[in-house]
């Protein structure tokens, strides 16, 4: 039985990993921690009473249940923080909070390997996502020209999410099509990030929406990819995948994308 805590238990994939967690053979929810503090879990995630509280504090939470991994989904002003928390309490960690930098997760990865510990921070844990971008690697050597578009609802903390920034990733490792139109007013031709071109649309959209559409360009022939999900419940294959796996990595691990989990 693998127990876990869950860091953002009363957002949305927070409430979709409870219930998840009560059909889901080989996982306990052991604790959780959340702005609701003293509330019960179940009952945030929409579901009948667990008799497990939110906890006052995150440190406090960990001590007390003693989890075998941790699941974060939280926010992103907090994740340093958490994450210390984790280091401290010698935790392996599911991280799937988005919006913190390459070099700012670096001090962390190597405290990860220092302590033996294992860790994924993955910004998405969807099935397509991963297909996606494992196809846009390989076409890449073909079609010199790429965009990304992200849309997510405007209460988003942050822009590109952290789904973009892994797809220009995916698609920088080959020569760049050269663009030369100039921009008479800044930032039209979008942000760039490692050199690919990231567009991000922050509008009203309902629920948990969060849309990418990847276009790849050559000469004469455009792909154009879109992946749409509308539900948290899509994350749950890849997040439970992963927390079932993480102990059997070696020691020191800091997985970076869902591909290598699968």
């Amino acid at each position: 039985m693998i127990n876990v805590f869950l860091t953002g238990a009363s957002g949305n994939v927070g409430g979709a990993i409870i219930r998840t967690i009560q059909t889901t053979e080989g996982f306990k929810l052991a604790g959780g921690w959340c702005r609701e503090t003293g509330e019960d879990l179940g009952t945030l995630a929409g579901i009948e009473p667990l008799g497990i509280k939110a906890a006052s504090g995150l440190g406090e939470g960990l001590s007390a249940s003693k989890p075998d991994v941790v699941i974060d989904f939280s926010a992103t002003p907090l994740l340093e923080g958490n994450m210390k928390a984790y280091l401290n309490a010698g935790l392996n960690a599911v991280i799937g909070t988005t919006g913190l930098t390459d070099e700012q997760l670096e001090p962390f990865k190597k405290e990860v390997a220092a302590k033996g510990l294992r860790w994924a921070v993955i910004p998405n844990y969807g099935l397509g996502i991963t297909l996606v971008s494992e196809f846009i690697k390989s076409a890449r050597k073909y079609y010199p020209f790429v965009t990304i578009t992200d849309q997510h609802p405007n209460e988003m903390c942050n822009a590109p999410s952290g789904t973009a920034g892994a797809l220009a990733q995916a698609a920088s490792g080959a020569p760049l099509g050269e663009v030369t139109s100039r921009e008479t007013y800044p930032g039209v031709l979008g942000g760039k990030i490692h050199g690919v071109q990231v567009f991000s649309q922050r509008l009203p959209w309902p629920g948990p929406y969060s849309g990418h559409e990847i276009t790849l360009a050559r000469k004469d022939e455009i792909i154009r990819v879109e992946v749409q999900d509308y539900t948290s419940d899509i994350y749950m294959d890849g997040v439970f995948l992963t927390a079932g796996k993480i102990a059997g990595f070696p020691a020191g691990s800091f997985l970076r994308s869902l591909s290598e989990v699968m």
